[in-house]
């Protein structure tokens, strides 16, 4: 899988993009770049890094996650979901609990 990674067969191109509804878009569905999306890529990756580097160290041994990574994965993993479900909504709805940094 790592191969077919660097090899461009898996498409990586919308990877932090999703969709909202959105009735001036063609298909009725716009994107966005999701924050979410983006944050909880990250976690994982260091999360993975982590795990890797533990084993690196120690090859014989089963790696282990601290409770704060844990806490972290799960925290990411939930403003990823919440931030879906808004995104689910309808129109004012959404625009409702739209949060916009000023």
């Amino acid at each position: 899988m790592f191969w077919k990674l660097i090899a461009g067969a898996i498409v990586l191109d919308q990877l932090l993009e999703g969709d909202i509804p959105n009735s001036i878009g063609t298909d009725g569905y716009s994107s966005y770049t999701g924050a979410g999306r983006v944050q909880d890529l990250l976690i994982t990756l260091f999360a993975a890094s982590s795990c890797l580097l533990q084993v690196i160290n120690n090859p014989r041994g089963f790696p282990t996650a601290p409770n704060a990574l844990l806490e972290a994965l799960a925290g990411s993993q939930a403003l990823y979901l919440g931030g879906k479900a808004q995104a689910m909504l309808p129109g004012r709805s959404r625009d409702f609990l739209k949060w916009e940094a000023t």
